[in-house]
């Protein structure tokens, strides 16, 4: 199945922590994620893509519900606004501080795509 971009309905559909996301955004970071993914992912190919996007978006805090939004650039443990009160597990906030694929759950997601299609055996301290 060949690549192609999701509108921005459907790629809000399919990652709806993306409230706020308008099209402009969305075509800059789609664009950077089809530029890292291409057709050496084969049928993983929309997937990456999609998953990339979502953790170049999410990393930089654009189109999130403003809450999470907040929760995600401070590294707040926690965030209240009137009736809206979360909380984040210090171990999450560890793992996010650590920047990477592994600072989104998107970009976990992506980073399993990679090990499973790229990943092999390293030596280490051959001579």
């Amino acid at each position: 199945m060949a690549y192609t971009r999701l509108t921005l309905a459907q790629f809000k559909a399919k990652c709806v922590a993306f409230t706020t996301l308008t099209e402009d955004p969305y075509a800059a970071w789609a664009t950077d994620a089809e530029a890292e993914v291409g057709e050496n992912y084969g049928t993983y190919q929309q997937r990456a893509t999609e998953l990339l996007t979502a953790h170049y978006l999410a990393f930089n805090g654009v189109g999130l519900a403003p809450g999470t939004a907040t929760l995600n650039a401070t590294g707040a443990t926690r965030f209240k606004s009137g009736t809206f009160d979360a909380t984040i597990s210090e171990t999450v906030v560890a793992q996010r501080a650590k920047g990477g694929y592994q600072a989104t759950p998107w970009g976990q997601q992506f980073a399993e795509i990679q090990r499973r299609l790229f990943g092999m055996p390293r030596l280490v301290g051959c001579a």
